[in-house]
């Protein structure tokens, strides 16, 4: 999943993303961008335009940097288009991108406005220039493909990610038109302004005070024979882009009467610079930007593994070459540990704890946010799982609640979240993949409630697997995600505490969950909101066949996300609204043992109950619940993630050696029996003092078989199996 981001062509993160790139002469058109070949699971332009639509202008920008850098662009902008010019007996050629700056595939790209201070950063980082009046004039003339001019209406949400794909659209949608005769790479004009080199980028202000702006040429118009929509304009700030503007790439080095120069040289030059300019001399050709400090776009994920396993902690910056990477595990530096990702393997209870990396550069430096690795040292049989991969709604049953009766809920199976965007202090992220899943695998069960519609009700959902009832000694798994709108605590928005639930003993027909009436509930559940927003954030309850389920929240001991047990637990820092477990990945556990319930969260006890004789044993229970009626806003970023939900047998049979042989080879083969889906290590030994980990186990129908190819020919081999 993370290789969608850093658009690299394999897992493993290259120090290509941070070298210095350049320019290249190309096969046949001479020269060609030389950038990391684009991913294949790299993100789409539409993947990409969601995933920064609603970030902020600066956010956005170190997207499109690390992007862009990383080599996400399409394979037809690469090859630059040769523009010759000439003047008082000089000639000269210069080498452009055939359209202007995009993000995505060949087929599903994004041309995307960006302010001089991100396009400045580019072309120097990619050995080029912004170009001039002049070379755009020229680029009209010499384009194979000249498009109409498209506007979109004057508003403030034309700076605005939704308007810029909109115009995306209306520009795409021409240029398909013209694929068969001048297919993509073709020379193209007339679809953007362009974000120039100009003296209007240090005198000459169209507006006294916009001393630092962005200056703005072009839009040729077709229907006009090429007159130009926008003149030479420098009143917008620096800081300003919107939908219309494009930017163009040229290379640093061009030819001058067959001679190698620079752009940057030519322009400075009292003879040669009209090659380039209409405005004679440009002293400065070029937008003077800060330096660039780190900014962490990935953090590393929190994971956990089975003893013996290995992890790769990745992460994604953006910044001014070079960046370099130190990795931290437990408050101390790794050594050796200087690339954008971290192999570990074969890992111990010792290799447990928090880790971190500090990113640096000439700049500053920036230490990412905390991830949790937990090693796992048993495992147990498996009554049920499911991890949500595929639409497996039919093992499912859901009953859905409301107080008007409306049934305002959603349910999307398989949902890949791996695109989805969550705001983090401010900053946007994509949804890491949960801390029990593969890297890579981002699908899981998303639910919302109370936004469904313009009423605003209090509503709740339920699910029940219909895997059938669980008894005796049983615990229910799974990661959470709570995800809810605005910044810490819920600020900047209205309707953002709902909460998760998970319940056990359920006869799987109730809607379960806090209304102020029920005509009936069952078992044992929990609930838990993600922002900390109100002073019972953790509740309990037990079911009431007659009605109205029985409120249990003050028997938790602390009930306010403020309490210190859940302020350690879900510190600030790693977690935006302190004391809450929303907008992270979190571990839940109801544990039933010799007849009490428990609730643990990342390992942590929040609460122990004794059955009530009615509730026994049952069916397990998932869910959403907003018991006030408002309505999130924006609707869009109150939801709740279930992700690799399974019982396990906490009673289970013992293992069984059943038949051990030597082959023909030398080789020793093995049968082992017990619980269906009981995961457990084989160790081998040659003294019965000193044990090593042969293999993870995973019994299928109640067997496994294993061959020990490394088995000498002679000699005593032990082996045991243990969970």
């Amino acid at each position: 999943m993370l290789n969608r981001f850093l658009n690299q062509p394999s897992r493993r993160l290259t120090a290509s993303l941070v070298a210095l790139l350049c320019l290249t002469a190309g096969p046949s058109s001479g020269q060609t961008l030389n950038l990391p070949a684009r991913a294949n699971d790299a993100l789409s332009g539409s993947l990409f335009t969601n995933l920064v639509a609603h970030a902020s202008r600066d956010d956005r920008e170190n997207w499109i940097y690390a992007q862009v850098a990383g080599g996400n662009v399409p394979g037809w902008l690469r090859t630059l288009k040769s523009i010759n010019t000439s003047i008082a007996g000089h000639t000269g050629t210069f080498h452009v991108t055939p359209d202007y700056l995009a993000v995505g595939s060949d087929q599903d790209y994004f041309l995307t406005p960006c302010t001089p201070i991100l396009a400045q950063r580019l072309a120097t980082r990619l050995g080029c220039s912004l170009t001039t009046r002049r070379m755009e004039n020229l680029i009209w003339a010499a384009a194979e493909v000249r498009l109409n001019d498209q506007t979109i209406g004057p508003s403030p949400a034309m700076t605005t990610v939704p308007v810029f794909a909109w115009h995306n659209y209306m520009v795409r949608t021409q240029r398909n038109a013209f694929t068969n005769s001048n297919p993509l790479g073709a020379l193209v004009s007339g679809d953007k302004k362009d974000v120039v080199i100009s003296t209007k980028i240090y005198t000459n202000f169209d507006i006294a005070s916009i001393t630092k702006p962005v200056v703005i040429y072009g839009w040729h118009r077709l229907s006009q024979g090429g007159a130009v929509w926008q003149q030479l304009y420098n009143g917008h700030e620096e800081t300003y882009a919107d939908y219309s503007h494009g930017i163009r790439l040229v290379q640093s080095n061009l030819t001058v009467d067959g001679t190698a120069e620079s752009v940057s040289a030519v322009l400075q030059s009292p003879t040669l610079n009209g090659l380039l300019s209409d405005e004679g001399v440009i002293p400065l050709p070029y937008y003077s930007v800060a330096p660039y400090p780190p900014k962490v776009l990935i953090h590393p994920r929190s994971q956990t593994v089975l003893a013996g396993q290995s992890i790769m902690l990745q992460t994604l910056a953006a910044g001014d070459p070079s960046l370099t990477y130190r990795w931290v595990s437990n408050g101390t530096i790794l050594s050796a540990t200087t690339n954008t990702s971290f192999l570990a393997n074969n890992l111990g209870t010792a290799n447990a704890g928090n880790y971190s990396v500090i990113v640096s550069n000439a700049a500053g430096s920036v230490t990412s946010r905390v991830a949790t690795v937990r090693v796992r040292t048993n495992t147990l049989p498996l009554l049920f799982r499911d991890d949500f991969e595929t639409n497996s709604a039919v093992l499912w049953d859901l009953i859905w609640a409301s107080t008007n009766g409306t049934p305002d809920y959603t349910a999307n199976w398989a949902y890949d979240y791996g695109a989805s965007p969550y705001f983090f202090n401010g900053l946007i992220s994509p949804i890491p993949p949960a801390p029990n899943s593969a890297t890579g695998s981002t699908r899981a069960l998303r639910l919302t409630v109370n936004n469904n519609d313009a009423t605003s009700a209090t509503a709740a959902v339920n699910l029940y697997p219909k895997a059938g009832n669980f008894s005796g000694n049983f615990s229910l798994k799974f990661d959470l995600w709570i995800n809810y709108p605005g910044i810490a605590g819920g600020i900047n928005s209205t309707g953002s505490t709902q909460h998760a639930l998970f319940g056990l003993n359920h006869l799987g027909t109730n809607a379960n969950w806090a209304p102020v009436t029920a005509t009936a509930s069952d078992g044992f559940w929990f609930a838990v909101d993600g922002e900390g927003g109100i002073a019972t954030d953790y509740r309990a309850y037990k079911g009431n066949l007659a009605g109205t389920q029985i409120d249990l929240t003050a028997s938790l001991g602390a009930s306010d996300s403020s309490a210190a047990i859940y302020q350690n637990l879900f510190p600030a820092g790693r977690f935006e609204s302190a004391g809450a477990p929303g907008k992270r990945w979190v571990e839940v556990e109801l544990r039933q043992t010799n007849n009490i319930v428990h609730w643990l969260m990342d390992g942590t006890a929040i609460s122990s109950r004794t059955n009530d004789a009615a509730f026994t044993s049952g069916r397990i229970m998932i869910g959403l619940m907003d018991v006030f009626p408002s309505i999130a806003n924006p609707a869009r970023d109150a939801f709740v993630l279930f992700d690799n939900v399974r019982v396990e047998n906490l009673s289970p049979p013992p293992i069984r050696f059943e038949t051990i042989s030597r082959l023909a080879n030398g080789a020793i083969s093995l049968s082992l029996t017990s619980a269906p889906n009981d995961t457990f290590w084989l160790d081998v030994s040659t003294n019965l003092n000193s044990w090593q980990l042969l293999a993870i186990l995973t019994t299928s129908n109640g067997s496994a078989t294993m061959v020990d190819s490394d088995a000498p020919a002679l000699g005593a081999r032990y082996y045991r199996a243990r969970r």
